[in-house]
């Protein structure tokens, strides 16, 4: 076998080939692509357009730079987006070249880069580590602060103080209304915990008041619940976290309150009745009644008053670091309408104009696109781009596609990881593909290691994907530890911290501390280039890389020994490498012809680095 030149063309958004990835509107960048320096391309040109009409521009031979030849040209950024593909002139063919890959034929613009101007990106979230709390379920720090047993009742249930050895009871049976006793002051305790797995950010689900467990029925966005400890306790954990150089965000319901909010009662024209008993609710759950963006007053209350909700926990003495919006993607929907592009690009101007350091993502389960060009969130919930095809190549049936059509899907294969995964990142501006918030478990689905068509293996496998993908990544309280938990009843991905530590699964909390651990050293991690290096049936190898080195993953989900041939010489001039992880037995790793050759067992992964 033999490297295909076309295979090493290449370019992105990242330093090595804009010299500015965060331009200002009027400011000159240049723009590079490169191949192998013997590849047949004669001329190389830059396609756009500017004020409507298309521009196509040949780009100057930069240099050569070991194995690969640059070419370049400097553009002028007149429009707050620039997109733009690459035309590739052979003596015998054209190609076209996006972010989806190279190509014979002329393209449509969807998968074009994009540098968008004047973007106001989260200096902090590249180098983050995410750790998501249920606060109920996390540690419990104040027992002063127990809801009690047939304290108030909601809805026909009433309230019940559950043992931190209980299994969480199911909705049938206590109506959300079964508490553990978790608090703020609880994740205060454990922030040393925290710290010591290489967590450097958290992600609360909601705590202000409201009558459930979940405390998605918010009762008063400007009340933290009691039983969490109340206004205080966030303010006080928030600086111990701050004092200790970690991040927090705030999960938020802005698309409906709870039947038990005080607007609800008061301001009946904050929501949509239609007449005394009937009003528009979340997916029909009368307890979320939705609020009407229609109404100035609303968009007034949430985001744009000096004191409205979302500015309200942004600034002293509380100062987040950013908010995750449940379900963004039905926010200002309601029957048709169409107004909710102005109230997301409202929400992130007035946001971002109060601290453009803080980071935005929304729950999103399938196609975001429009949503992620730079005008609305910084982030998706990634289930899109990382959950759904990772656990799917990793033996699972995608799980929203088997709660509406509960048809199976093909799974363990590589071609279709791939076309997943690029089909999200490539139709986005480079800078926000890599704040994409990516996750293996979350509050909504069975976890990730108690799937039951997921192997050993490949558990350790999808925590090594979860920390060298493009992307931030997240853990959920407790996967790191293997914590229990049954499908079905969402109650069974909420389980209590074990904080019994001869109970933890110590294989997955050394591979999580490990791979954190890593992906916090190597640079190469966190901004280098991503690439899709080979997909088959039953395989993938995707690398991480710069000038100067590269990280590359290798898996193989094939039922038999194989071989597979990496083509290393296609991203850069390694002469040394050294394995990083293998969850399987050593195999002799060989270097010819500009291709790494590796034979893998069945479900076996490699994570080499390569270097000068």
């Amino acid at each position: 076998m033999q490297v295909n030149w076309m295979d090493s063309v290449f370019s992105d958004g990242s330093i090595r080939f804009v010299s500015n990835p965060l331009p200002q509107l009027n400011e000159k960048i240049t723009i590079s692509i490169r191949m192998l320096k013997d590849s047949p391309v004669e001329k190389a040109y830059i396609r756009y357009t500017l004020n409507g009409e298309e521009r196509v521009v040949e780009l100057e031979e930069k240099d050569i730079k070991g194995n690969f030849i640059y070419y370049w040209t400097r553009i002028k950024i007149e429009e707050p987006v620039l997109k733009y593909h690459f035309i590739l002139c052979t003596r015998d063919n054209v190609y076209y070249y996006n972010q989806m890959g190279l190509f014979e034929h002329f393209i449509t613009e969807d998968y074009d880069f994009k540098l968008i101007a004047d973007f106001e990106k989260p200096s902090w979230v590249d180098d983050a580590i995410f750790y998501q709390i249920f606060v109920d379920r996390f540690y419990n720090g104040n027992t002063e602060n127990d809801v009690k047993d047939g304290e108030y009742t909601y809805r026909g249930f009433s309230s019940k103080k559950m043992n931190w050895q209980d299994k969480p009871g199911k909705y049938e049976i206590y109506g959300n209304l079964d508490f553990f006793g978790g608090d703020l002051e609880g994740i205060a305790q454990k922030i040393d915990y925290l710290k010591e797995l290489g967590v450097n950010a958290l992600y609360l689900n909601p705590i202000f008041e409201a009558p459930s467990n979940h405390k998605y029925d918010c009762a008063d966005y400007f009340s933290v619940d009691k039983h969490f400890g109340g206004n205080r306790a966030l303010e006080q954990l928030n600086k111990k976290l701050h004092e200790e150089d970690m991040k927090i965000i705030l999960d938020i319901s802005i698309n409906h309150t709870g039947d038990t909010h005080h607007w609800f009662k008061e301001k009946r024209d904050f929501y949509y009745f239609y007449d005394d008993e009937n009003y528009e609710s979340w997916c029909g759950v009368k307890s979320l009644p939705v609020l009407k963006y229609e109404n100035p007053e609303v968009r007034n209350a949430i985001y744009k008053d000096e004191k409205s909700v979302l500015k309200y926990w942004l600034t002293e003495p509380y100062c987040i670091d950013g908010w995750r919006f449940d379900v963004g993607h039905y926010t200002a929907k309601v029957k048709g309408s169409t107004i909710y592009r102005e109230i997301w690009r409202e929400i992130r101007r007035e946001l971002k104009t109060l601290n453009k350091d803080a980071y935005l993502i929304a729950e999103h389960w399938t196609d975001a696109e429009e949503y992620l060009q730079g005008d609305m969130w910084d982030s998706i919930m990634n289930y899109f781009g990382f959950f759904r095809p990772v656990r799917k190549y990793l033996g699972e049936n995608d799980l929203f596609t088997g709660w509406k059509i509960k048809n199976p899907m093909k799974t363990k294969n590589g071609i279709n990881f791939s076309k997943e995964v690029m089909q999200h990142f490539a139709r986005l501006p480079y800078i926000i593909q890599g704040m994409q918030f990516n996750l293996l478990s979350s509050h909504d689905v069975h976890r990730f290691h108690n799937s039951p068509t997921i192997s050993r293996k490949n558990i350790l496998t999808g925590i090594v994907m979860l920390l060298t993908f493009i992307g931030i990544p997240c853990i959920y309280y407790g996967d790191e530890i293997g914590l229990e938990g049954d499908l079905g009843d969402l109650s069974n991905c909420r389980y209590p911290f074990n904080w019994d530590e001869k109970k933890w699964d110590k294989e997955i909390y050394e591979t999580y501390k490990r791979l954190i651990a890593l992906r916090r050293k190597e640079k190469v991690l966190i901004d280098g280039s991503f690439k899709i290096l080979t997909a088959d049936d039953s395989s993938i190898s995707y690398a991480r890389f710069n000038e100067d080195e590269a990280i590359i993953f290798i898996n193989s989900q094939d039922k038999e020994e194989r071989t597979i041939y990496i083509p290393l010489l296609t991203i850069g001039d390694f002469n040394n490498f050294e394995v990083i992880f293998n969850n399987g037995e050593e195999s002799e790793i060989a270097y010819e012809n500009g291709l790494i050759v590796v034979n893998l067992k069945p479900e076996q992964t490699y994570l080499i680095k390569f270097y000068r």
